[in-house]
């Protein structure tokens, strides 16, 4: 089984859910990963990794870079998990080979806004089960 269609959109709409059921959305960027997987990276610390070590169910949809979606585009179900330390590596393989100069770009100047502003990088990634 390879990667679903959705792994291959430049900007997807990543939904997780709140302790009460009520969905969050995220734009995110994504790459496929894996058979019937996609990834992508995030900051460990991020609302929706807790909101995912809480419920690993999530859904994706088609969107723009600001999140907005268009009438009659499918959503996409699945679960998520939460990976950190070295089982990141491949998740950022898999996005540099994407994105290429953007997401090092992107990695570039997080590290520079964490020592400035003392944030995060992105330390995590999340990993998207089809199946």
């Amino acid at each position: 089984m390879s990667s679903p269609a959705i792994a291959n959109e430049r900007y997807v709409l990543f939904t997780t859910f709140k302790r009460d059921g009520s969905p969050v959305n995220t734009a995110v960027w994504i790459a496929p990963f894996g058979d019937g997987q996609a990834c992508f990276t995030t900051g460990g610390d991020s609302a929706k990794v807790k909101r995912l070590r809480n419920n690993p169910r999530v859904t994706l949809q088609k969107c723009d870079y600001k999140g907005r979606t268009e009438p009659g585009i499918p959503v996409v179900e699945a679960t998520a998990r939460v990976v950190t330390g070295a089982d990141c590596e491949p998740v950022n393989v898999a996005m540099r080979k994407k994105y290429a100069i953007q997401f090092r770009l992107l990695t570039w100047s997080s590290a520079i806004t964490s020592r400035i502003k003392r944030q995060t990088v992105a330390d995590a990634a999340i990993i998207i089960d089809f199946a």
